[in-house]
């Protein structure tokens, strides 16, 4: 329904109108499939990808015998990138693609190519997660990233989509001082997404200003690319009234699952992708509800076909309420983090430190088997260093070699994220 109150909405769909409503059409594909849990559909999307990349794509023409998704091998950052050209559709080559760029949380560049409809469908992902968590087209975006390593938008893309850029290179207390004062003097509906540690940082701004809770009409509120703590989730409800939810996606692909208000595990993005959680040292498929590394097949990529793509990441996967969700995602598979037995942790650990809220920043870097060094970015001295120490020992193990290194900033990467896990150990 149109609404002439809201011009970009109205713009939006006089648009899309005039492209064939594309858009909407996948839009409603999306919600139809995740919704009424549309198996077949999603099979035959499978059917489609795989076809076209044994006939187009001349680094799957040795598996053009194989029928099942299940005979493809799994691909990673580095096989695309020494076979780049190889993983190029040839129906596509010398049409339109839309190229898409990222650092990773490792640093490493990586880029891939996208078709149009590709990018449509992840409009339209875009839409209606979104709206799952409470946007609406056309509601003022407050976006937090490092935008100056991403392309800029231009002031009509801006305009059209109402964003507000929030650089995260730039919340220093003045910058977030005026920002607060912007958010209270502006009424209109609007949103939040970016990264979660910014939001958090946000909401720790307010705690040291004795800030009052803020009615500035915040409709929604999205995380994404890192782990959405207790403090920072229940922080944002106290201030602004807002059920904030946790997105799992990446560049390279889009939306691959996310959180809805009032629940805390992922609903998988069954219409644009099938996932799998496969074994941390082996292609095998584990258990439901054992952690293992999520992979992922992008149904709509023709220009460069992702089969079986390991994202680097770790999950859980479930069936809950006729919806196949992630009930766990953890940070990249290199950042993963053991206990002196050698047992993988998980990255909830750091909810440890939601008991030390004197401190501006923690970085948890595992040296080896069992040496620990936590980077702290605290004002002053840590007064309760040897509590923090027994309190990460409890879980890490009694054997850990803890060392604390003070430092004044832990630096955020190139991506404008920051990995609070590291694992340095050598292979």
């Amino acid at each position: 329904m149109l609404s002439f109150n809201n011009p970009r909405y109205y713009l939006f769909n006089v648009f899309d109108a005039i492209t064939g409503r594309k858009k909407n059409k996948h839009y409603n594909d999306v919600k139809h499939i995740i919704e009424h849990g549309d198996i077949n559909k999603t099979s035959n999307y499978i059917a489609h990808i795989l076809n076209h990349a044994k006939a187009s794509v001349p680094f799957y023409a040795a598996y053009k015998h194989v029928c099942r998704l299940e005979g493809f091998p799994v691909i990673n950052k580095n096989i695309i990138k020494d076979n780049f050209d190889e993983f190029q559709s040839l129906s596509y080559i010398n049409k339109k693609k839309v190229k898409k760029s990222t650092s990773g949380s490792t640093g490493v560049p990586f880029k891939s190519f996208q078709n149009k409809d590709k990018t449509l469908r992840n409009a339209a992902d875009n839409l209606y997660f979104s709206g799952k968590a409470g946007y609406t087209i056309g509601n003022k975006l407050f976006y937090f990233r490092m935008w100056h390593a991403f392309e800029k938008k231009g002031m009509l893309t801006k305009w059209v989509q109402n964003i507000k850029p929030i650089e995260v290179f730039d919340l220093n207390d003045t910058y977030l001082a005026k920002l607060v004062e912007q958010l209270k003097s502006d009424k209109t509906p609007k949103s939040f997404i970016g990264y979660a540690s910014t939001f958090e940082q946000l909401c720790k701004f307010l705690d040291k200003t004795n800030a009052q809770p803020m009615a500035c009409n915040l409709q929604s509120a999205i995380a994404i690319s890192e782990h959405l703590s207790p403090y920072t989730k229940n922080a944002l409800k106290t201030y602004f009234n807002v059920d904030t939810v946790s997105r799992y996606s990446n560049v390279e692909n889009g939306i691959i699952a996310q959180q809805f208000p009032g629940t805390s595990y992922f609903i998988i993005n069954t219409a644009s992708y099938h996932v799998e959680i496969l074994e941390l040292n082996a292609d095998l498929p584990v258990p439901e509800g054992t952690k293992g590394r999520i992979v992922i097949t992008d149904l709509f990529n023709y220009c460069m076909p992702m089969i079986r793509y390991d994202t680097g990441d770790i999950g859980t996967i479930a069936h809950i309420d006729g919806h196949f969700v992630l009930t766990e995602v953890e940070g990249r598979k290199i950042d993963a983090i053991t206990n002196t037995k050698g047992e993988i942790i998980s990255n909830n650990i750091l909810l440890l430190i939601n008991n030390y809220h004197e401190l501006n920043q923690c970085q948890l870097i595992q040296k080896k088997a069992n040496h620990y060094v936590f980077k702290i970015n605290i004002d002053g001295e840590f007064k309760k260093e040897a509590k923090f120490i027994a309190d990460f020992k409890s879980h890490l193990g009694h054997d850990a070699h803890i060392e604390m290194d003070y430092v004044n900033e832990i630096p955020l990467l190139a991506s404008g994220k920051r990995r609070v896990m590291v694992n340095d150990m050598t292979p």
